[in-house]
């Protein structure tokens, strides 16, 4: 599976009036090539730009935030290969998140190893932010409506082991970022624990929840499913 590569380009709305902002977007969006992507820089949340997006050019681009400090949100926009309005599944989108979080804790320890603890601890903490939205969106989201077709309580059956699972995850997440930044901190003991249990939890999420919430729902309830997705905090 393909994640967005990192070009560095910017689109930084601060200054522009907000009529214009969704426009903006939409260009700097098409004038990627798929697999490429651009950091959008606003004030908010720029939920705004997301619905005029999902309307021009639903199923082409992913949405994830970096950084939501109060005051200036980052959020990368990528490009995906296909169609405008081609219909996507759970299973795609999610497991493609997983892998752009892969690939951002990885960074973040080849710049500690680097000894850049400064550009670790930026990193790790567009890793952590994005790792919490997405535990968020699968508990709020994906879980209930597998549960609602399945006819299973939060309480039992794959759900209830994924959520004590995330528990375990956030503590691990929130111990490794306090000490990410600090050089004599035992960060990659954590590290270790981290991606034994994320190892296993992906696999079951990408194997097993993903495609069967996928089939419950039929293509077309799964993609307005991920259009709430990215819409979770926007």
């Amino acid at each position: 599976m393909t994640t967005a590569i990192s070009t560095g380009r910017t689109l930084d709305l601060g200054s522009v009036p907000a009529a214009d902002r969704p426009a903006r977007a939409l260009g700097a969006l098409d004038a990627l090539p798929p697999g490429d992507s651009f950091v959008l820089v606003s004030g908010d949340a720029a939920g705004d730009v997301l619905r005029h997006l999902q309307a021009e050019r639903r199923g082409l681009f992913d949405w994830s935030p970096l950084q939501t400090r109060s005051g200036r949100w980052r959020i990368e926009v990528s490009r995906r290969a296909g169609e405008p309005g081609a219909l996507r599944g759970v299973t795609e989108a999610l497991a493609w998140d997983h892998d752009r979080l892969d690939a951002l804790e990885a960074a973040a320890f080849q710049k500690r190893a680097a000894g850049d603890l400064a550009a670790a601890r930026e990193l790790y903490g567009e890793f952590a932010l994005g790792l919490r939205r997405h535990i968020g969106f699968e508990e709020q989201l994906v879980f209930p409506a597998f549960e609602q077709r399945a006819g299973l309580p939060p309480t039992a059956g794959p759900t209830a082991v994924m959520r004590a699972e995330h528990r375990e995850i956030e503590d691990l997440l929130d111990r490794i970022e306090a000490g990410i930044g600090e050089g004599a901190a035992p960060v990659e003991a954590l590290r270790r624990s981290l991606h034994a249990v994320l190892a296993d939890h992906n696999v079951k999420e990408e194997q097993v929840l993903y495609p069967s919430t996928d089939d419950l729902l039929g293509e077309e309830e799964s993609d307005r499913l991920v259009l709430q997705i990215q819409r979770l905090g926007a």
